[in-house]
């Protein structure tokens, strides 16, 4: 029995590392999925085709939707926006007197860097010779059309992709019939282990928040309640740590159905 406990704990420390070192990737892959979530917002423009999409960014107002067979964007870069050009011609009236205005000069040269930076990494620019005047165009990190001007109106019609929609209900909702959930813990503060028994009651994947009942000393038949938070390491498995009303810290391992 011993060397069952023993076990049982190893294997829950190394599921826990486990856990951690899955939220540290998951991390990394949230902050390189921006692009990703346009997608989204295309797919649910296919399906829904009446649905307008607004969005607002520094430089612009955006809106979205489908028109025929085409994602019809329309960019209004704004009077006021921080671009490239008004920066520039910011810096160019500060500079008259550099002494008085140097604090603005340092914040107003960062925002003009900021643009520089992002034009400069751009993967698509465009560049407009009306005859009278230039107008340069360019994606930004999100893929958004934006210019290096202000007070300007893009549009821009983008082929659909001919893949099958995605439904929406796929979209935002991805949950399990019952999200009842058996397997062991063990608890920190006495060092012994039982079965715990769990209802998710709130979850974003892959973390969920349960109520759960522990059962150990199997031959008096002890129990307690516990609230927890559970990590998803596959669509079945879940690791966890809790609180139960005993005011002991437990770790654990359940089985999803």
């Amino acid at each position: 029995m011993k060397y069952v406990k023993i076990f049982l704990v190893i294997m829950i420390l190394l599921g826990l590392v486990f856990v951690g070192y899955k939220g540290y990737l998951a991390y990394e892959k949230w902050q390189q999925s921006q692009k990703s979530q346009d997608q989204i917002l295309i797919e649910a423009l296919k399906v829904n085709k009446d649905m307008v999409i607004k969005l607002t960014t520094e430089l612009a107002e955006i809106q979205k939707r489908v028109v025929g067979e085409t994602l019809k964007e329309t960019i209004v870069i704004k009077e006021e926006a921080p671009t490239y050009e008004s920066k520039k011609e910011e810096l160019i009236e500060l500079r008259k007197d550099p002494v008085v205005n140097e604090e603005k000069i340092k914040v107003a040269r960062i925002i003009f860097e900021e643009r520089i930076n992002e034009f400069q990494a751009s993967p698509d620019k465009i560049l407009i010779n009306t005859g009278e005047e230039k107008i340069v165009i360019y994606e930004d990190e999100k893929g958004n059309l934006v210019s290096l001007e202000s007070g300007i109106t893009i549009t821009r019609h983008r082929a659909l992709s001919k893949d099958v929609p995605i439904p929406i209900k796929e979209i935002i909702k991805d949950e399990k019939t019952l999200d009842l959930k058996v397997g062991g813990y063990y608890n920190i503060d006495e060092k012994d282990y039982g079965i715990i028994i769990s209802k998710a009651i709130f979850g974003i994947k892959p973390y969920s928040l349960n109520a759960s009942l522990l059962l150990s000393d199997f031959e008096d038949l002890k129990f307690a309640i516990g609230g927890d938070i559970g990590y998803s390491i596959s669509d079945n498995l879940e690791l966890g740590v809790g609180y139960s009303t005993d005011k002991e810290y437990y770790l654990k391992i359940e089985y999803n159905f």
